[in-house]
């Protein structure tokens, strides 16, 4: 004779309790993002406007400076915006690419390859890019800003 668990049914309300909790709090989450979607606390605020790399770089590099120091890093770069936007969507282009070689229903490895080669042509060109534009930013900083910067 084989005995079945049975949860009681103290064990069910809290099971029912915690899930109900759980389900509200995803659906606020949500309901959140959907009417401010603009301050979501783990949103890039940079990323929109430079791209998911140049913008994740930005954001950590500016994290430590004053409001002042702030706006002229950002202003720099916003005056290379267009460019790291540019660089940003063919890295991302190029992505896409890779992966339809990927899925393709025959592997062509020269054709994979190929891609790779210019994905990390592309990611050269952007680490480029970035370096200038950051370099152009910290020139115009004082010292206390550029020591602030390098921790």
């Amino acid at each position: 004779m084989v005995i079945a668990w049975r949860p009681s049914r103290r064990f069910l309300a809290i099971a029912l309790f915690v899930s109900l909790v759980l389900n509200l709090f995803l659906g606020g989450l949500m309901v959140g993002r959907v009417l401010h979607g603009e301050v979501w606390p783990f949103r890039n605020p940079y990323a929109r406007e430079f791209g998911p790399f140049a913008g994740r770089a930005l954001q950590h590099l500016v994290h430590s400076l004053d409001d002042q120091d702030r706006k002229t890093v950002i202003d720099t770069m916003r005056a290379r915006g267009p460019e790291l936007a540019q660089l940003a969507k063919a890295m991302h282009d190029q992505r896409e690419a890779i992966e339809r070689l990927i899925r393709a229903p025959t592997f062509d490895r020269k054709a994979a390859e190929a891609a790779f080669s210019e994905m990390r042509k592309r990611g050269d060109e952007m680490q480029t890019a970035m370096g200038a534009a950051l370099l152009d930013a910290i020139e115009k900083l004082p010292p206390q800003a550029r020591e602030r910067l390098a921790q």
